[in-house]
């Protein structure tokens, strides 16, 4: 594990954020799929064209790189209409800044879509929109068979969408698929019907979203013990680098034990999470998704005071970045 150089004064360049990429193993050629909190880094010149870029720079032309951009919003809607081109991602800057990627491609989903620039991006983005993303024929399912990386900037294994991959690979019962017919706005401005589905937990008690809440840290912090995460300091980022097989078969053996191992372990509250060797983990300010859900999201870093003292409170209509 090692430590980036300090550049809470400075500001990161696009140079320094590709040595953090190298550090925790990232070579040409792969594909890696990123979840993002900017913010955590400290200042970055460029902003999140530099950090796209430097993805790009250390993956070169044969690599690929994938980033979740999805659309909460829906759910608040009767009637939505999915619009792959002009739906703006939720997921923060880094990902609307692929999205809006020249050469990128996006995948039409109710809610898990994906934008990708590089070699393999048909392959994960051109998938039947009937099938849901975590099916092993959709886009969890290539990014599988392509040996996909998984870089987690500034943020813990909380919002690592593929251990929900994991979840519905061992079957977990709390959470199940839910057909949908929604409507769906063509690249020439043409509607049409589209069967659709979304891989949801079972409502908890009174309709909560969540009978227990998730844990995905319990899982990461196995693969770390097992020495299978890169980890380093980028600015004031912690940044963790794993691949998606290896979280799928350390997934496949320990849920065959406790299917509840993706979760928080019997008799903690709610709202622990499995702590980390490396870095700290602080609660972001009370944000909001599309739909209206308010929630803490959790960050990774290297000096809490740093992230506090460097920007403001995020806006409350925005969705971890």
């Amino acid at each position: 594990m090692n430590s980036g150089s300090d550049s809470s004064k400075k500001g990161l360049t696009q140079a320094e954020i590709e040595q953090g990429f190298r550090r925790i193993g990232l070579e040409p050629g792969q594909v890696v799929l990123v979840h993002s909190a900017m913010r955590t880094f400290g200042y970055i010149a460029g902003g999140a064209d530099s950090v796209v870029g430097a993805f790009l720079e250390v993956l070169g032309s044969r690599g690929t790189l994938v980033t979740p951009t999805f659309t909460f919003c829906h759910e608040a809607e009767d009637d939505p209409i999915i619009d792959p081109l002009q739906d703006p991602s939720e997921m923060g800057i880094i990902t609307e800044t692929v999205r809006l990627h020249p050469e990128a491609l996006r995948s039409t989903a109710y809610r898990h879509s994906f934008a990708a620039v590089g070699r393999h991006r048909e392959a994960i983005t051109q998938v039947d929109p009937s099938l849901s993303s975590f099916d092993l024929r959709s886009a969890f399912g290539v990014m599988l068979a392509l040996d996909t990386q998984i870089v987690l900037l500034g943020m813990p294994y909380s919002t690592s969408t593929s251990h929900h991959f994991a979840e519905w690979i061992c079957e977990v019962p709390y959470r199940h698929v839910l057909p949908l017919e929604l409507r769906v706005r063509r690249p020439d401005g043409s509607i049409q019907r589209q069967r659709m589905t979304d891989y949801q937990p079972k409502p908890g008690e009174g309709g909560a979203y969540y009978q227990r809440h998730t844990d995905f840290n319990r899982l990461g912090k196995m693969l770390e013990d097992r020495g299978l995460v890169g980890i380093t300091a980028i600015g004031n980022a912690v940044v963790r680098r794993f691949t998606m097989r290896d979280l799928i078969a350390l997934a496949e053996v320990e849920a065959a034990k406790n299917y509840n191992i993706f979760r928080v372990a019997d008799g903690k509250p709610d709202d622990y999470f499995t702590p980390l060797d490396f870095g700290k983990i602080v609660h972001s300010p009370e944000m909001r998704d599309g739909a209206g859900r308010t929630s803490h999201y959790l960050w990774s870093v290297v000096d809490e005071e740093i992230l506090r003292e460097s920007f403001p409170a995020p806006e409350p209509s925005r969705s971890p970045e």
